[in-house]
């Protein structure tokens, strides 16, 4: 044995001297490197629906996210959205998805999933692989996103598919159209371009999973197919359930086209569907649904699944499929309605507060626990069911799509750098994820929000200060209807409420008792102000101006400790509930000075003199009282409790002048000294604008590296880090306070950062989708320098070119300035701007005309103005401006790039 294994070793040695081999050369086969970076990661996504109506969210994975449309928990009353066959696992990919089915002439057809493989099932298939099941079926290779609100656009190819797939997608966004901006609706618009010479037969197959009364056992599924002339669509519904149930309602899916729409309703299990798919180049027009998931008498669930639970399963589909001859084109237009009518009031919580009087069960959720009453979705005021949403829609989504496009385009034809208008487009989304927009109108945006829990409650009064700059711009009758809601909610006493609660019409605190904050009478006061000089509504000021004047009286009977006409904080009493403040804090007084001095100008238009000298009075203290006490000569110190026991707190805080930010917004000009404010704001720069990455909230000086969280028993670290909502608002105060490129900086590090983490689509603070970053819209006021305040406009543009055009959104429409040397054009977009005055910067107008006309018209100016370097003409008579209509200033041709 012994010599037969030398024997056997010389031999393998010989070998490998023959074949030249070494086991020292032996060329090592490295494993295959895979690379995953940040990119790939698939966290947040536009969300497309209707302002209060719901959404889901498209992300560019091809799945769709964290569906709304129900009634459904967090920004609804019913159930979190979840089947037991696997809770919390991603089995949305199995909600509504889209196929692709294409058979080369001659060769065995193959399906797509328009969709990246995030699991081993995929295609409405659940715990079961496609790759073993139906290996001729799975998911593309690539897909390429690309997003600007309310439009998504995705590319999906693969190497094995002989054509590339297009698909843009949106719902209706239109300012100041309520209507039409809050439809249950959603467009799929898809473009398939053949890449061979080879005919090819193609099916575009839309699937959309019955959620009908999720919650519910005992129920039955339906499903119909309605045709009309051009159009075929399914709706989906249950029986066996109340009509009055919060999730019962109906949904589906349609397809725009004639002969080559089929579909297939009813489908369950893989079998029989996917052979008919394979087998077929249409859906054969298949009705599934008759007699599924019925009752018999003793309650008893008769269905193919088995067991008493939810997880019973429906599906319906629709394709629309046509030979492709040659290197032709196809289109593929879909479309998604739903009508949930049952939207209802609700009280949230079990037994235990957290630490904002949130009520939450043992794991922190603040779950609906006491529906209330039936609110009901704004769409009801307009349509009856389910086919008069669809029907409204198909007949004007042309329509309605040119009107959205044209918001967008417009906004984008800014001459401003792309991360500036990226950035302000992103916030929009908000106002789908977190609406809520009753029948009656009440409107309110929820404070956070994630997949699987409510944060905060809705319309804070704190943070709609931020927010609402968004709302006020684009919808002002949303933002006036809010702010009823809170004078209904106002005590006889006068104190606001922190939020209000998921029914809007009750006299309820959102948060479950959270009065004692210092700064809810001056949010409220400020708010309803800045409304009323923006919208110029007589009739809103008169109905909210005794609530104004509670407030105010409220705030100088409770909250004025030591007689100072000023309001005390006495430790963590405001929006930063993370630090305490005592005394006089520059975060609460700059924005009662900005109240006060507001309520002057107002008091004058309500012919109320007295009260107009009082608030004047209290505002010119309060400065003064700033400037002794807070003023350290650098910047406005945190607090200094100058009559207490607590004395001066040395934070540099990033909102130490959050008020005077406030007042640029409504077109009250500075309050404070220039050279003040600007020193201030370098210094909040110097302190906390860390590494071009981040501006964090609040720096103390001797804490300059960090602020020691170990070291106290703050809940959260809300002093290390930054609040985009306030960053964004702080950006456009540099902007407007001639700190430009300071402004954008800031603007760049917050779209790099949410960028690269995935989530420009879902803004963090407390929860996701968070409100107060859509104080973005200010940016572009900044740039613009634009103030609408009783109908007078007033634009200082931040632009250092000679020629150039900017977006604006006034009370009644939208519109462009446009600037061509000492040419100066205003433009209608959209709706009509009502001018009655004027006011530019001094070099605007030509010295010696001053020409302004309209319609080839002359406008007459009854006065001319001059201050700090800007000129404002008030004219004889207001001109309207109507859609497509310019006023211009030395006129000559011009027109929008």
């Amino acid at each position: 044995m012994k010599s037969m294994h030398f024997f056997n070793k010389y031999i393998a040695i010989g070998l490998c001297a023959l074949i030249g081999y070494s086991q020292d050369s032996v060329a090592q086969k490295s494993p295959i490197v895979e690379k995953h970076s940040v990119q790939n990661q698939v966290k947040s996504g536009l969300t497309l629906g209707g302002i209060g109506a719901g959404g889901v969210e498209i992300r560019k994975d091809g799945q769709f996210y964290n569906w709304s449309i129900l009634n459904n928990y967090p920004n609804g009353s019913a159930p979190i959205l979840q089947f037991p066959s696997r809770p919390n696992s991603g089995e949305e990919n199995a909600y509504m998805f889209f196929m692709v089915r294409y058979q080369i002439e001659g060769q065995q057809p193959k399906i797509k999933v328009l969709q990246l493989n995030n699991d081993i099932a995929y295609g409405g298939l659940l715990n079961e692989a496609p790759i073993y099941y139906f290996p001729w079926m799975s998911s593309v290779d690539n897909i390429t996103y690309s997003a600007r609100f309310p439009f998504a656009d995705l590319t999906f190819s693969d190497e094995d598919m002989p054509f590339e797939v297009i698909l843009e997608s949106f719902s209706p966004f239109i300012p100041h159209d309520v209507k039409n901006s809050s439809l249950p609706a959603i467009d799929f618009n898809f473009k398939i371009t053949s890449k061979i010479d080879q005919p090819v037969d193609v099916s575009i197959i839309a699937t959309q999973r019955n959620l009908v009364a999720y919650d519910e056992v005992h129920k039955y599924f339906t499903a119909s197919i309605v045709e009309k002339e051009g159009v075929k669509y399914f709706k989906q519904s249950v029986g066996n359930v109340s009509k009055q149930h919060d999730t019962y309602g109906q949904m589906g899916l349609g397809a725009i086209g004639g002969e080559e729409v089929s579909y297939y309703l009813g489908w369950a299990h893989r079998h029989p569907f996917m052979e008919r798919l394979l087998t077929h180049k249409d859906l054969g027009n298949i009705d599934d649904s008759k007699n599924r998931n019925k009752t018999n008498t003793d309650g008893e669930k008769i269905a193919w699944t088995g067991g008493l639970d939810n997880n019973q399963m429906f599906k319906s589909s629709i394709a629309i499929s046509q030979r492709l001859e040659g290197t032709q084109q196809m289109k593929a237009h879909f479309f998604m309605n739903w009508y949930f009518p049952n939207a209802m009031g609700w009280v949230s919580g079990k037994k235990e507060k957290n630490r904002d009087g949130l009520i939450t069960d043992p794991k922190g959720y603040q779950l609906p626990i006491r529906k209330t009453s039936r609110v009901g979705h704004y769409y009801e005021n307009y349509f009856a069911n389910y086919d008069e949403v669809a029907d409204y829609f198909v007949n004007n989504v042309e329509h309605l799509k040119a009107r959205s496009k044209a918001f967008v385009d417009n906004m984008y034809r800014s001459d401003v750098e792309q991360y500036l208008l990226d950035q302000v487009n992103s916030q929009l989304n908000t106002f789908i994820t977190s609406s809520q927009l009753d029948k009656q109108g009440r409107f309110a945006i929820r404070e956070g929000l994630t997949s699987n829990q409510a944060w905060g409650p809705f319309a804070t009064s704190d943070v709609s200060l931020y927010g609402s700059a968004s709302i006020i711009a684009l919808f002002p009758e949303l933002q006036k209807n809010m702010m009823r809601c809170h004078a209904h909610a106002q005590t006889t006493e006068g104190e606001i409420n922190h939020g209000l609660g998921a029914d809007l019409g009750l006299n309820q605190n959102g948060t479950f008792g959270v009065y004692e904050r210092v700064d809810l009478a001056p949010n409220f006061i400020q708010l309803v102000l800045r409304d009323y000089l923006f919208t110029n509504d007589k009739a809103y000021i008169e109905e909210m101006w005794p609530a104004v004047k509670k407030a105010i009286d409220y705030v100088l009977n409770e909250k004025d400790l030591d007689g100072d006409q000023m309001p005390d904080m006495e430790g963590i009493m405001c929006s930063y509930d993370n630090f305490p403040m005592y005394g006089l804090a520059s975060y609460i007084t700059t924005q009662w000075i900005t109240a006060m001095e507001m309520a002057s100008v107002v008091a004058q238009d309500m012919g109320e003199k007295k009260n107009a000298k009082k608030y004047k009075k209290i505002a010119d203290k309060g400065v003064q009282l700033m400037d002794k006490h807070l003023w350290n000569g650098k910047y406005y110190r945190l607090a200094n409790d100058y009559q207490g026991k607590h004395g001066k707190d040395e934070g540099c805080l990033t909102d130490q002048l959050f008020g005077q930010w406030v007042a640029h917004e409504a077109g009250m000009g500075r309050l404070f000294e220039k050279e003040k404010i600007h020193a201030a704001l370098e210094s909040v720069l110097a302190y906390s604008y860390i590494d071009n990455t981040y501006l964090r909230n609040c720096t103390w000086p001797e804490h300059k590296d960090f602020f020691p969280m170990a070291e106290t028993d703050l809940w959260v670290d809300q002093a290390n880090t930054p609040w985009t909502g306030v960053e964004l608002a702080f950006a456009s105060f540099l902007i407007r306070e001639g700190m430009v490129a300071e402004g954008k900086q800031i603007v760049k590090s917050i779209d790099d950062r949410y960028r690269k983490a995935g989530l420009y689509w879902d803004h963090q603070e407390f929860g996701g989708h968070y409100y107060r970053p859509m104080s973005a819209w200010s940016v572009l006021n900044a740039l613009a320098g634009y103030n609408l305040v009783k109908d007078q406009y007033s634009f200082a543009p931040k632009n250092e070119s000679n020629s150039f055009q900017l977006f604006f959104s006034a009370n009644h429409g939208t519109g462009t300035f446009l600037r061509d040397h000492q040419t100066v054009n205003i433009v209608a977009n959209t709706g009509h701007l009502r001018v009655a005055a004027l006011c530019l910067p001094q070099e605007y107008w030509d010295k010696k005309s001053n020409l302004i006309s309209i319609n080839d018209g002359a406008v007459k100016v009854k006065q001319w103005e001059q201050k700090d370097g800007m000129k404002t003409a008030i004219f004889e008579q207001a001109v309207v401006l109507n859609k497509g209509e310019s006023l211009m200033i030395n006129p000559v041709a011009m027109t929008l790039k």
